[in-house]
Protein backbone atom coordinates (compact mmCIF):
# COMPACT_ATOMS: atom_id res chain seq x y z
CA UNK A 1 0.00 0.00 0.00
CA UNK A 2 2.66 2.40 -0.13
CA UNK A 3 2.63 5.56 -2.43
CA UNK A 4 6.05 6.67 -3.15
CA UNK A 5 4.96 9.67 -5.78
CA UNK A 6 3.40 11.98 -2.53
CA UNK A 7 6.27 10.15 -0.38
CA UNK A 8 7.99 14.09 -0.20
CA UNK A 9 4.59 15.67 1.49
CA UNK A 10 4.22 12.93 4.16
CA UNK A 11 7.82 13.48 5.49
CA UNK A 12 7.63 17.17 4.79
CA UNK A 13 5.69 17.55 7.76
CA UNK A 14 5.46 18.83 11.06
CA UNK A 15 8.85 17.45 12.12
CA UNK A 16 10.89 19.00 9.71
CA UNK A 17 9.51 22.67 11.20
CA UNK A 18 12.77 22.76 13.21
CA UNK A 19 15.19 21.65 10.69
CA UNK A 20 14.87 22.80 7.03
CA UNK A 21 16.49 19.71 5.37
CA UNK A 22 15.75 18.60 1.90
CA UNK A 23 13.41 16.11 1.08
CA UNK A 24 15.32 12.98 0.27
CA UNK A 25 17.63 13.46 3.81
CA UNK A 26 13.91 13.12 5.08
CA UNK A 27 13.62 10.67 3.55
CA UNK A 28 16.81 8.78 4.78
CA UNK A 29 16.65 9.48 8.30
CA UNK A 30 12.90 8.28 8.36
CA UNK A 31 14.14 5.00 6.99
CA UNK A 32 17.34 5.08 8.93
CA UNK A 33 15.24 5.55 12.60
CA UNK A 34 13.01 2.72 11.34
CA UNK A 35 15.96 0.60 11.06
CA UNK A 36 17.50 1.44 14.72
CA UNK A 37 13.61 1.06 16.22
CA UNK A 38 13.39 4.61 17.38
CA UNK A 39 9.77 4.48 16.47
CA UNK A 40 9.04 7.72 18.42
CA UNK A 41 11.68 9.74 16.14
CA UNK A 42 10.08 8.27 12.89
CA UNK A 43 6.95 9.22 14.11
CA UNK A 44 8.22 13.01 14.07
CA UNK A 45 9.27 12.60 11.00
CA UNK A 46 5.94 12.26 9.24
CA UNK A 47 2.52 14.54 9.37
CA UNK A 48 1.40 11.94 12.02
CA UNK A 49 -1.07 9.56 10.94
CA UNK A 50 -5.32 9.37 11.64
CA UNK A 51 -4.53 5.91 13.76
CA UNK A 52 -2.15 8.02 16.01
CA UNK A 53 1.13 7.42 17.18
CA UNK A 54 -0.07 4.76 18.95
CA UNK A 55 -0.56 2.68 15.74
CA UNK A 56 2.15 4.06 13.93
CA UNK A 57 4.72 2.17 16.68
CA UNK A 58 2.22 -1.23 16.65
CA UNK A 59 2.81 -1.40 12.95
CA UNK A 60 6.05 -0.92 13.04
CA UNK A 61 7.05 -3.07 16.19
CA UNK A 62 7.74 -6.07 13.94
CA UNK A 63 11.33 -5.75 12.49
CA UNK A 64 10.27 -7.34 8.99
CA UNK A 65 7.54 -4.55 8.95
CA UNK A 66 10.49 -1.92 9.37
CA UNK A 67 12.87 -3.31 7.29
CA UNK A 68 10.46 -3.31 4.54
CA UNK A 69 9.28 -0.04 4.81
CA UNK A 70 12.51 1.81 5.41
CA UNK A 71 13.72 -0.76 1.83
CA UNK A 72 10.65 0.99 0.31
CA UNK A 73 11.65 4.21 1.74
CA UNK A 74 14.77 4.36 0.34
CA UNK A 75 13.88 3.12 -3.35
CA UNK A 76 11.49 5.95 -3.76
CA UNK A 77 13.85 8.95 -2.97
CA UNK A 78 15.29 8.86 -6.77
CA UNK A 79 11.67 9.99 -8.06
CA UNK A 80 10.60 12.17 -5.34
CA UNK A 81 8.12 14.93 -5.89
CA UNK A 82 7.01 17.53 -3.92
CA UNK A 83 3.38 19.53 -4.65
CA UNK A 84 1.22 22.04 -5.02
CA UNK A 85 -1.73 22.73 -6.56
CA UNK A 86 0.35 25.46 -8.76
CA UNK A 87 3.46 23.29 -8.89
CA UNK A 88 5.43 20.40 -8.81
CA UNK A 89 9.30 19.56 -8.30
CA UNK A 90 10.70 16.65 -9.24
CA UNK A 91 13.91 15.43 -8.09
CA UNK A 92 16.71 14.63 -11.01
CA UNK A 93 19.73 13.22 -9.73
CA UNK A 94 21.16 15.29 -7.20
CA UNK A 95 18.85 18.33 -8.13
CA UNK A 96 14.90 19.31 -7.59
CA UNK A 97 13.43 21.03 -11.06
CA UNK A 98 10.12 22.37 -11.43
CA UNK A 99 7.97 20.08 -13.49
CA UNK A 100 6.99 22.61 -16.50
CA UNK A 101 3.39 21.94 -16.60
CA UNK A 102 0.57 23.98 -16.55
CA UNK A 103 -1.51 23.80 -12.90
CA UNK A 104 -4.69 22.18 -14.66
CA UNK A 105 -2.78 19.27 -16.16
CA UNK A 106 -2.39 17.81 -12.97
CA UNK A 107 -6.07 17.64 -12.01
CA UNK A 108 -6.94 16.68 -15.82
CA UNK A 109 -4.63 13.76 -15.77
CA UNK A 110 -6.74 12.59 -12.39
CA UNK A 111 -10.13 12.91 -13.77
CA UNK A 112 -8.84 11.42 -17.43
CA UNK A 113 -7.47 8.64 -15.11
CA UNK A 114 -10.67 8.24 -13.04
CA UNK A 115 -12.96 8.29 -16.28
CA UNK A 116 -11.07 5.80 -17.97
CA UNK A 117 -10.89 3.39 -14.89
CA UNK A 118 -14.82 3.27 -14.78
CA UNK A 119 -15.13 3.15 -18.62
CA UNK A 120 -13.35 0.02 -18.42
CA UNK A 121 -15.12 -1.22 -15.11
CA UNK A 122 -12.07 -1.06 -13.27
CA UNK A 123 -14.43 0.01 -9.87
CA UNK A 124 -11.38 -1.29 -7.55
CA UNK A 125 -9.16 1.62 -9.70
CA UNK A 126 -12.14 4.46 -9.77
CA UNK A 127 -13.10 3.89 -6.06
CA UNK A 128 -9.54 4.53 -5.38
CA UNK A 129 -9.22 7.54 -7.25
CA UNK A 130 -12.71 9.03 -4.96
CA UNK A 131 -12.15 11.54 -2.71
CA UNK A 132 -11.92 10.23 0.93
CA UNK A 133 -15.68 11.18 2.02
CA UNK A 134 -16.63 8.88 -1.02
CA UNK A 135 -14.46 5.86 -0.25
CA UNK A 136 -15.87 6.01 2.64
CA UNK A 137 -19.48 6.19 1.24
CA UNK A 138 -18.84 3.13 -1.20
CA UNK A 139 -17.01 0.30 -1.91
CA UNK A 140 -15.89 -0.77 -5.63
CA UNK A 141 -18.96 -3.11 -5.83
CA UNK A 142 -21.58 -0.40 -4.22
CA UNK A 143 -20.18 2.00 -7.11
CA UNK A 144 -20.32 -0.66 -9.74
CA UNK A 145 -24.04 -0.99 -8.86
CA UNK A 146 -24.65 2.30 -8.65
CA UNK A 147 -23.67 3.30 -11.91
CA UNK A 148 -25.30 0.09 -13.14
CA UNK A 149 -28.39 1.06 -12.12
CA UNK A 150 -28.54 5.05 -12.50
CA UNK A 151 -30.18 5.73 -15.70
CA UNK A 152 -28.05 9.24 -15.95
CA UNK A 153 -24.61 7.98 -15.59
CA UNK A 154 -23.62 7.56 -19.27
CA UNK A 155 -24.07 10.94 -20.09
CA UNK A 156 -22.26 12.15 -16.64
CA UNK A 157 -19.76 10.30 -18.10
CA UNK A 158 -19.56 11.58 -21.58
CA UNK A 159 -20.32 15.46 -19.95
CA UNK A 160 -17.37 14.69 -17.45
CA UNK A 161 -15.25 13.68 -20.34
CA UNK A 162 -16.26 16.48 -22.43
CA UNK A 163 -15.60 18.71 -19.64
CA UNK A 164 -11.48 18.16 -19.93
CA UNK A 165 -11.20 19.76 -23.01
CA UNK A 166 -12.82 22.84 -20.81
CA UNK A 167 -10.92 26.22 -18.73
CA UNK A 168 -10.22 24.19 -15.27
CA UNK A 169 -10.73 26.50 -12.40
CA UNK A 170 -7.70 25.70 -9.86
CA UNK A 171 -8.06 27.29 -6.26
CA UNK A 172 -6.47 26.22 -3.48
CA UNK A 173 -7.25 22.68 -2.48
CA UNK A 174 -9.66 22.18 -5.49
CA UNK A 175 -10.02 22.21 -9.08
CA UNK A 176 -13.89 22.99 -10.89
CA UNK A 177 -14.29 21.41 -14.66
CA UNK A 178 -17.57 23.62 -15.51
CA UNK A 179 -20.39 21.88 -17.44
CA UNK A 180 -22.61 24.88 -17.52
CA UNK A 181 -24.94 26.42 -14.64
CA UNK A 182 -24.14 25.69 -11.22
CA UNK A 183 -23.14 22.10 -12.17
CA UNK A 184 -19.20 21.41 -11.88
CA UNK A 185 -17.10 18.37 -11.69
CA UNK A 186 -14.92 18.78 -8.54
CA UNK A 187 -11.78 17.33 -8.02
CA UNK A 188 -9.40 18.05 -4.40
CA UNK A 189 -6.27 17.61 -3.05
CA UNK A 190 -5.96 15.26 -0.89
CA UNK A 191 -2.00 13.93 0.35
CA UNK A 192 -0.97 15.94 -2.84
CA UNK A 193 -3.27 13.92 -5.49
CA UNK A 194 -6.49 14.76 -7.01
CA UNK A 195 -9.41 12.93 -6.46
CA UNK A 196 -13.05 13.00 -7.64
CA UNK A 197 -15.32 14.70 -5.33
CA UNK A 198 -18.14 15.17 -7.61
CA UNK A 199 -19.04 14.45 -11.14
CA UNK A 200 -21.40 17.25 -11.33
Amino acid sequence: MTRLAPLSLLLLGTACATTSREPASVAEAYAKALEENRLSDAYRLTTGTPEGEGAFLDEYSDEAARKERATAVRAGTGVLEARAPSVTLARQGEDWRVVESRPADVPRAALKKFLDEVESRDWKGAWGLLASPLRARYTPERLKEDFEREPLAKERLRRARLALNTHVRVAAGEALFPLGGERAVRLVLEDGEYRVAAIE
